[in-house]
C-alpha cells in the first residue's frame, strides 16, 4: 500500500470560520453615532404588541403569547388593562401561568382590549 498524501495547508471550517467570526468585536463607523435603546417604548405600544402575540399565535407558539403579555403588563398601568379587557386581574395572572390553559374567549377579550386602544 502506498503512502495518503495530504494536503500541507488546513482547510477552513466552518467551525474555525465561525469561532473567528465571534471572537471579533462590532465596530461603528467613525460618522455614525451610537445611541440608547429601550425595549419599555415598544412594550408600552399596544399596536407592537397585538401584531407580535398574533403572529404568535400564528407560529402556534403559547409560551410567546404568555412572554410577550406579561412583558407589555410589566410596562403599562395594569389597572386600566384589566377594565379595558374586562377580565379579572386574578384571572389574567393565571393565563400566564406555565400549565395554564386559557380560553379563546378570554384571549379574545385581551386582543380586542389590545386593538382597541391601539
Amino acid at each position: 500500500m502506498g503512502k495518503i498524501q495530504i494536503s500541507k495547508k488546513p482547510k477552513k471550517s466552518l467551525k474555525n470560520i465561525l469561532k473567528s467570526k465571534s471572537a471579533s468585536k462590532p465596530r461603528l463607523k467613525v460618522s455614525s453615532p451610537a445611541y440608547e435603546y429601550s425595549a419599555a417604548a415598544e412594550l408600552a405600544n399596544r399596536k407592537f404588541i397585538s401584531a407580535a402575540i398574533a403572529d404568535a399565535l400564528i407560529d402556534g407558539d403559547a409560551d410567546a403569547v404568555r412572554e410577550i403579555l406579561l412583558s407589555h403588563l410589566e410596562q403599562v398601568h395594569k389597572d386600566r388593562f384589566y377594565k379595558e379587557a374586562g377580565i379579572s386581574r386574578r384571572a389574567l395572572f393565571r393565563m400566564m401561568e406555565p400549565n395554564a390553559n386559557p380560553t379563546l374567549e378570554s384571549l379574545a377579550k385581551i386582543c380586542k382590549a389590545l386593538t382597541e386602544a391601539a
